[in-house]
């Protein structure tokens, strides 16, 4: 009997291949690690991690160096310098996009934030983010063909088998055009589309144990949530879940909803919400900048407004606590900005509206992360483009 050891997936070639992948895809972030780690994390023998590291050294693919490992003096293994992969992460909300070049929250080679006209479209908007992307390279002296892939985070609910905004976003002209296909083929790379609370959600998973449950709650324009459950994202079947914002917390109030529905949660509780109020009750108009100087300035008409969004935005969170229990529930977007003045209403309304024992369970918090969260979030989902674009 004779064997045959082709390059197939089954063969020891091709196992060892997949091997090798494994221990690259580990290290693409730039994050040095020791060769236990690595053995840890994949499964494989320290003998076989070691070997691999060798070759892959040889090859030019790999650098070892010496360094600390759980306080004590270990052999490091990263990403040679000049095979180092970056992605571009983007947060588009209504009046902004952030664009972040790097390979992990805290590698992050170049940023830019830039206002927005209201109402922007699609083609403009694209060619604006390829103009960014170009001038981040410029200045960090980033070689294009070392960025792997975009991920960019929109407000809205996204199918993300299509890339396509499925309706009900905050930006018009916007859904269901085929906007992975347009951002791949404006950047010339490729292109994962996602809501931009998940992706906060997945900059956090980063940051937290999530094991017993996160949701990161996006207070912008509108009010969305990215909801982690046993270490996944949960997008639903629809590409909905999250959308908290159009929970109806008071049917009694008159104004209508973008939705078409009065009483949603976002007609009282978003950024926009309060900021309205703010420009309501002054009679002038008030920036979102404005608004939270204003509260920090303890303004009593800012605060009113504040109360009255916190106290709507505790009971919307009571609502999504006592069906899917997150122990964590990070608070983010402008809005989070106000600090222990928005948080410590939003408590009380928390618990005032769930049971003591899923009161006493539940963390509320404001995100570690600032508004930087969805960006970051993209930026991870961008160094993962080919098991993203897969989902």
């Amino acid at each position: 009997m004779t064997t045959r050891d082709d390059a197939g997936p089954g063969s020891l070639t091709g196992l060892r291949r997949a091997n090798r992948e494994r221990l690259l895809d580990l290290l693409r972030d730039g994050t040095p690690r020791s060769q236990a780690d690595l053995a840890r994390t994949t499964g494989l023998s320290p003998g076989l991690v070691s070997g691999l590291v060798q070759e892959l050294t040889s090859a030019g693919d790999l650098v070892v160096t010496s360094g600390m490992a759980n306080g004590r003096r270990s052999n490091l293994v990263a990403q040679a310098p000049d095979r180092q992969e970056y992605g571009i992460g983007v947060d588009l909300g209504r009046t902004h996009v952030r664009v972040l070049i790097g390979s992990s929250l805290d590698r992050v080679v170049d940023e830019n934030v830039v206002t927005l006209k209201d109402r922007h479209g699609v083609a403009e908007t694209i060619e604006l983010i390829a103009r960014l992307v170009d001038e981040g390279c410029e200045r960090t002296g980033l070689d294009r063909g070392r960025i792997t892939g975009l991920a960019m985070g929109v407000p809205g609910p996204v199918d993300v088998r299509t890339g396509a905004v499925t309706g009900g976003s905050i930006l018009p002209g916007w859904g269901h055009v085929p906007l992975r296909d347009i951002v791949s083929e404006g950047l010339g790379c490729p292109a994962v589309i996602e809501n931009d609370a998940n992706l906060g959600a997945v900059a956090l998973q980063r940051v937290y144990d999530t094991s017993d449950g996160l949701a990161f709650i996006k207070i912008g324009t509108g009010v969305g949530a990215g909801i982690v459950l046993d270490g996944r994202l949960w997008r639903g079947g629809a590409g909905t879940t999250g959308e908290i914002g159009h929970l109806t917390v008071d049917p009694r109030l008159a104004l209508v909803c973008r939705c078409g529905r009065r009483g949603c949660l976002e007609t009282i509780g978003s950024t926009e919400a309060v900021r309205h109020a703010i420009a309501a009750a002054t009679d002038r108009a008030v920036t979102v900048d404005e608004a939270i100087k204003l509260i920090e300035a303890r303004d009593p008409v800012a605060l009113a407004a504040l109360r009255d969004a916190a106290d709507a935005l505790g009971r919307g969170l009571g609502l999504l606590a006592m069906t899917v229990n997150p122990r964590r529930i990070v608070i983010g977007g402008p809005l989070a900005r106000a600090g222990d003045a928005l948080l410590a209403p939003v408590q009380r309304a928390f618990e005032s509206a769930v049971m003591p024992r899923i009161a006493s369970f539940s963390e509320i918090s404001i995100c570690p992360l600032g508004e930087r969260a969805e960006a970051l979030g993209a930026l991870v989902r961008a160094m993962e483009i080919d098991r993203a674009a897969s989902v």
